[in-house]
């Protein structure tokens, strides 16, 4: 008797013990690691005499004024340099070797307004074999130019210019392969002998024009996405001369071409635009009635003619202009049109637990952010426990096994409502995307909202336990008894 009541109460005590033990404690697996890294840097400015090379070792490098690469000489910037422009710029009389590599992008930048020169990157006649690549460019114009001059190669990097009246004056050499966001009059003024070949160019919160097109510029496989071009400019506008513009896209903008006022046509005829798939309008403002401009084996989206009429206007709307041409036109796409996700976008957004959240428990945040052409920067979480009154934030990490960005929203007390908003912005901070989407900003903010549920009273729980403890005490007792008797 003694011996079974022994066992069931110690029995009876280690389940106590256990359940205890999972109410009070908390066990954590996740494990984060956090590395700083910082570097004094190196201050210069102006004349670079000899052969130099900027190391990771001494980056950044702070512009304190213009700097000069002077003739016959070579300055080398290592693969994941940054380079801070300020109020300054650079001048390569010599060769510039900036390149990076994908894992390791040179950064050059500046979002001050110049206070020398206009240009902030200047490609002088005398300079050779420039060549920018794998690089992070953000530079912001105050009014001027980002990159104007010479004849470099240009190519694999992700641009950003703001506040500019051109991002680039390519007067010769190539630009290729590169993502370039546009926050400006201009994207790039082609002119000379420049080949603008295969970048994806795209319009940002300010844009008016990507290319403007002149002289013996080629214009080659270039997608072109989110204009909002004024009245006598569009995405690629032309300037005069006789440029190559072929196997180029144009999406999601009013204007696709245009030929303003000031359009130089006495080579027109020799100028060569086909097959370019154009979906948006065409303008002619120059006033010219003589004058036919081909734009002939192109695809505008459609094969019915009334509809291609009515995005074009021309002679047939103003007998003063010059005449649009457009047939024999392409019964289907010239190249296949990129399907890219631009601007930043959030596809979907989890929650986890999406309900009965418990008191001090933690919320998972899960969303899905694309942004095909520039790249995601930042991802985070507004969230609000007193009505709106304020606001915490927290930042989404990108998932690299789940390709999703992650974070959480800290445990709160019982009873307490949660409104939270995800905000994502593109890699330049340029455009932005909203989960709940915001619409238009006309109506007041919407937000996804749980209500962490009452906690079940310890007390009342540890009531019940004792109580179903002494009923089995209570019970094997009265068994053994009767077994006794």
């Amino acid at each position: 008797m003694r011996e079974m009541l022994k066992k069931t109460f110690l029995g009876a005590v280690l389940f106590a013990v256990f359940v205890f033990a999972l109410l009070i404690a908390e066990i954590n697996f996740d494990v984060t690691k956090a590395e700083d890294y910082c570097s004094s840097g190196t201050s210069l400015g102006g004349i670079i005499s000899q052969d130099t090379t900027w190391t990771l070792e001494n980056s950044p490098y702070i512009f304190i004024d213009d700097v000069t690469v002077a003739e016959d000489v070579t300055l080398t910037i290592e693969p994941g340099v940054i380079v801070d422009l300020d109020f300054w710029s650079l001048r390569v009389d010599g060769t510039l070797y900036a390149v990076g590599n994908e894992t390791h992008r040179i950064k050059l930048q500046t979002h001050e307004r110049p206070l020398s020169d206009v240009i902030r990157i200047y490609f002088s006649e005398s300079s050779v074999n420039c060549i920018i690549e794998y690089a992070e460019i953000d530079l912001y114009g105050g009014g001027g130019y980002g990159i104007r001059g010479g004849d470099p190669t240009i190519t694999r990097n992700i641009m950003h210019f703001s506040g500019c009246d051109a991002g680039i004056v390519a007067t010769g050499g190539i630009i290729s392969n590169n993502t370039i966001v546009v926050d400006a009059h201009l994207g790039i003024d082609a002119c000379g002998s420049a080949s603008i070949l295969d970048n994806i160019i795209a319009g940002g919160s300010y844009s008016d024009v990507a290319i403007g097109a002149g002289d013996t510029t080629t214009i080659v496989g270039n997608l072109i996405i989110n204009f909002r071009s004024d009245v006598g400019r569009a995405a690629i506008t032309f300037n005069g001369g006789k440029p190559y513009v072929a196997n180029n896209t144009i999406l999601k903008s009013i204007r696709a071409i245009s030929f303003p006022s000031y359009f130089d046509s006495s080579e027109i005829r020799e100028a060569r635009i086909i097959f370019n798939n154009i979906y948006g309008n065409v303008e002619v403002g120059k006033s010219d009635p003589r004058i036919t401009i081909n734009l002939t084996y192109n695809w505008w989206g459609t094969t019915n003619t009334t509809l291609m009429d009515n995005r074009i206007w021309d002679q047939k709307d103003d007998r003063s202009l010059c005449l649009i041409n457009y047939t024999p036109f392409l019964s289907a796409p010239a190249v296949a049109p990129a399907n890219l996700t631009y601007p930043v976008c959030i596809t979907s957004l989890t929650q986890e637990p999406w309900d009965k959240i418990e008191p001090y428990q933690d919320v998972k945040i899960r969303a899905n952010v694309v942004d095909e052409v520039v790249g995601v920067g930042e991802v985070m979480v507004q969230y609000s426990t007193d009505g709106g009154a304020t606001w915490n934030s927290t930042n989404l990490v990108y998932n690299v096994t789940s390709r999703l960005y992650e974070g959480i929203i800290p445990g709160q007390p019982e009873n307490t409502v949660v409104q939270y908003m995800v905000i994502a912005s593109d890699k330049f901070h340029n455009n932005y995307a909203y989960w709940p989407d915001q619409g238009d900003f006309t109506q007041p903010p919407v937000y996804c909202v749980y209500t962490v549920i009452p906690e079940f009273p310890s007390t009342a729980f540890l009531l019940i336990f004792l109580a179903l403890l002494t009923m089995l005490i209570t019970i094997t007792i009265k068994k053994h008894r009767r077994r006794r008797n």
